[in-house]
């Protein structure tokens, strides 16, 4: 269900209000809005404070990416031996770490040791940076010096003297033609197989400007004058450069991944600064006097006693109240649900939040969303797997209150799947009447009985969404719109289903179907004429008729469900016969064959797993989205988002109040 909210309106002492925020930022379910502005009240200008702590997770962004390319580049040369470098080992399925309120505002004080860190890594990135420039510049020179491979004689001789012009350059070698200038001078060629051509010209002063014209013709480009020696002797030196920028690159990474120590710091530092950052911002949507300030938050009903026990005990002089919201407040929906429908939150968060005051589609969906997940991978041996795994998950993790909805999804999932798989005797692949195990039906045997399971339970769905519309509808005092948009579907389909099958059954239900369908399609026509006028109805009315055919679309929607669930077992059932034949293959080495049998077998099943564990959770959040939620639901909502929530590595776990209140919430 959607909690009842209660705005909390906070009047205190301005040079109060960063204890104040501490408090509710203790409580945990408290969310700051915008105060109402009243003549001579303004706003805080906390902007200047928001852009320095905007700066700093920044900085601890940059750090996080920084840290990460060192280790995949350390690595990498750890493999090539390069550098000698030991990833840290990840302790392996660890609950998220905990912190009291106070150990976690304490954090401030380590604001000095993380921007020591920070300031360390930024100089390992600059000596990056300035490796990757320095190696550029020698690839250039490298290539700058590449046409003179063949040339023998140093490269500096090739200079002007007091009665000679002589140079070293390049030509393209398409431009490259003798002539006038070629019989003024003594020259020479290298190379020529590329695009350039090294060319070295020695001619008399007198005809220097004839063999300049013609070389600036053949685009003429003249050796870089720092080039002295003989090619191998420069090529030499430029290559002991760039192993020398190699190597203390590779020294500079190693230094960037061994700053991965300093992660646990880093990530507490994001969470603290993120929620200080928080506060800030809230604290900027206060309406302000010279000497004091309204504060306007938002709190879940089954959490005002929470807050208002912390905020009277607190000490400070706080005046404040609360009360029911207003028409046209922007109130966030919290929904407080039992944890068999909390993780299905997830499902619905990914469509759309509830409006406030809308109907919590949450416990609607769950048996459905259960029900259709196992029936889509429906094999025992694949439930165990999925709800071990998710299951040790959850016990060696503990994730904290609101989050790990989705482990527990796909651990409630694979139970779901252990049933259906029972139920239609699948286990990895294997049929039970091969097992001599019970079971009701198989779907590879007998198909049309698992389409039409799948289009009942669709049809159940879609007419239980039908009276959930009808229940709010009634809530929100439409008693017409209720009984003809939602009850016509009930007739309709009562009446098809005793027109053309209540025959066997007696000889007077047709007619009872016939006047069925009547009345449901008088009905359908009704919900269209309520709450229009005029021409309108009659258009309206009309063209409620053609939702008959969207109805019909949407339970043949329903057969996605036949279809992931065949799929699931014939490819288990494929994986072991390709096991099976491959180890027959071998007769002369049965051990080899079973070997090779087995992991063909893990292999397979594997991939099975996973690849139709994640397209029954997709198909099935479909037929929530597409065809259950539109026959009642509207979402566009906004989550509830209390101080604390920015939070992403750490948990603050307030001793103070866990014992007592959070078991309360478990059952609000």
């Amino acid at each position: 269900m959607l909690a009842e909210m209660r705005k909390l309106i906070l009047v205190g002492s301005r040079s109060e209000t960063q204890a104040t925020m501490d408090l509710l930022h203790k409580s945990g379910c408290t969310e700051i809005s915008a105060a109402a502005q009243e003549e001579g009240t303004f706003r805080p200008d906390v902007s200047a404070r928001a852009d320095e702590l905007a700066l700093k997770l920044a900085d601890i962004e940059f750090a996080f990416e920084f840290i990460a390319s060192c280790t995949r580049e350390a690595a990498e040369l750890s493999k090539k031996k390069i550098i000698e470098y030991k990833k840290a080992k990840k302790q392996f399925l660890t609950p998220q770490p905990t912190l009291t309120f106070e150990e976690f505002t304490s954090c401030a004080d380590k604001s000095g040791e993380l921007d020591g860190v920070i300031g360390k890594l930024k100089e390992l990135s600059s000596a990056l940076a300035e490796c990757a420039s320095e190696k550029l510049r020698c690839e250039n020179a490298l290539a700058a010096l590449a046409p003179y491979g063949e040339v023998e004689e140093p490269l500096g001789i090739f200079r002007p003297t007091a009665s000679t012009y002589a140079a070293i350059g390049t030509v393209a070698s398409s431009e490259f033609a003798e002539g006038e200038w070629s019989e003024k001078c003594i020259w020479r060629t290298w190379g020529g197989g590329g695009s350039q051509t090294a060319v070295a010209v020695v001619c008399l002063k007198e005809d220097e400007e004839l063999v300049r014209g013609a070389l600036s013709d053949m685009e003429f480009s003249p050796c870089p004058a720092e080039y002295t020696r003989t090619y191998a002797e420069e090529k030499a030196d430029i290559d002991k450069k760039a192993e020398e920028i190699a190597s203390r690159r590779a020294r500079t990474v190693l230094k960037g991944a061994e700053a991965e120590e300093n992660m646990p710091l880093l990530k507490l530092m994001r969470d603290y600064y993120s929620v200080e950052r928080a506060k800030v911002v809230g604290s900027g949507m206060t309406a302000c006097t010279a000497t004091s300030y309204v504060l306007q938050a938002w709190v879940p009903l089954p959490y005002a006693e929470q807050v208002d026990k912390l905020l009277e005990g607190s000490g400070e002089s706080l005046s404040y109240y609360f009360c029911e919201p207003e028409e046209g407040d922007d109130v966030p929906t919290c929904a407080v649900n039992n944890p068999l429908v909390t993780p299905y939150e997830t499902v619905t968060n990914m469509f759309s939040a509830p409006k406030y005051r809308e109907l919590d589609p949450n416990p609607h969906i769950t048996a459905f969303f259960f029900l259709f997940f196992g029936m889509m991978l429906a094999d025992v041996g694949y439930g165990i797997l999925l709800s071990l795994f998710t299951g040790i998950y959850l016990i060696k993790v503990r994730p904290p209150r609101g989050r790990g909805n989705m482990i527990k999804l796909l651990c409630m999932g694979g139970i779901s799947t252990i049933i259906w798989g029972f139920l239609f005797g699948s286990y990895f692949g294997m049929s039970a009447g091969d097992l001599g195990i019970w079971y009701w039906f198989n779907p590879i045997d007998d198909p049309i009985t698992m389409l039409f399971l799948s289009l009942g339970a669709g049809l159940v769905q879609l007419l239980y969404g039908y009276f959930v519309n009808m229940v709010s509808l009634f809530m929100q005092k439409k008693p017409l719109e209720a009984i003809f948009g939602n009850t016509c579907w009930y007739f309709l389909v009562l009446g098809v289903a005793a027109a053309f099958f209540g025959s066997s059954l007696a000889s007077w239900l047709p007619y009872v179907g016939y006047a069925f369908l009547g009345i449901g399609l008088l009905f359908l026509v009704l919900s269209g004429v309520v709450g229009n006028k005029g021409i309108k109805r009659l258009g309206s009315g009309l063209g409620k008729l053609y939702g008959i055919v969207n109805f019909f679309s949407d339970l043949m929607s329903y057969t996605r469900i036949f279809g992931l669930g065949l799929a699931s077992a014939v490819i288990g059932m494929v994986f072991n016969q390709i096991g099976i034949v491959i180890k027959d293959m071998i007769p002369s080495a049965p051990a080899l064959g079973w070997i090779i049998a087995c992991v063909i077998f893990i292999i397979g099943h594997t991939f099975n797993l996973g690849i139709n564990t994640l397209g029954s959770y997709v198909h099935d959040s479909r037929l929530q989205f597409v065809e259950f939620f539109g026959k009642f639901y509207e979402g566009g909502g906004r989550l509830f988002a209390p101080l604390g929530s920015e939070m992403k590595y750490y948990y603050v776990d307030e001793k103070k109040y866990e014992a007592k209140n959070s078991r309360k919430k478990d059952k609000a």
